[in-house]
């Protein structure tokens, strides 16, 4: 039962992630978490190297942002920017429930079986990704600010991290892929 919160890969963070490895498995679509994955919790600011590894994957993938929030327009905004459809749920429509997955994978066209599910948390991203049998990428969270909430999560998902751990089947942190490093990559 707790192997649904195991993650295919884990990474340190978005960028990091070798888009050519995911191609090589057969991923077609990407949905991408918002806070703390893409950008730091309610920030609007997208780092530069993020934002270059979005454009990469928008050549290479069908993308799609996908957030649990209440604040709906911040998401579609962010999307707005970064040319990308956004979805944003909240009730019985966000993750690990199926109806955002479902929305998101209708928008970009893509089925479960061919799309990553990359994000920070077991108990949304990667459990409801799971579930629907997607390809699940887990990267470090950027900041420590969160929702209450999430905080609450996090204890949770120490616990099912440690289990996991003990049986042998929490994967390995990925190495990043090559990149060639630029000035001014922060923002």
């Amino acid at each position: 039962m707790l192997e649904s919160f195991c993650p295919d890969q884990i990474t340190a963070r978005l960028e990091n992630i070798d888009q050519q490895a995911l191609l090589d498995r057969g991923i077609k679509a990407l949905l991408i978490d918002v806070d703390n994955t893409l950008v730091n919790w309610r920030d609007d600011e997208i780092p530069l190297v993020r934002r270059r590894w979005i454009e990469q994957a928008k050549d290479r993938f069908a993308p799609c942002l996908l957030s649990n929030t209440i604040t709906v327009q911040r998401v579609e905004q962010l999307g707005q920017r970064l040319s990308l459809p956004a979805v944003g749920r909240w009730g019985w429509g966000r993750k690990p429930f199926s109806g955002g997955y479902r929305q998101a994978l209708q928008l970009i066209g893509a089925c479960p079986t061919e799309t990553a599910m990359i994000g920070d948390q077991l108990l949304t991203d990667i459990l409801g990704a799971n579930r629907l049998g997607m390809y699940t990428i887990m990267v470090h969270t950027l900041s420590d600010s969160e929702f209450f909430v999430t905080r609450i999560n996090r204890w949770i998902e120490a616990l099912i991290r440690a289990w996991l751990v003990r049986r042998g089947r929490w994967p390995t942190l990925q190495p990043a892929a090559a990149q060639e490093p630029e000035a001014g990559d922060e923002r």
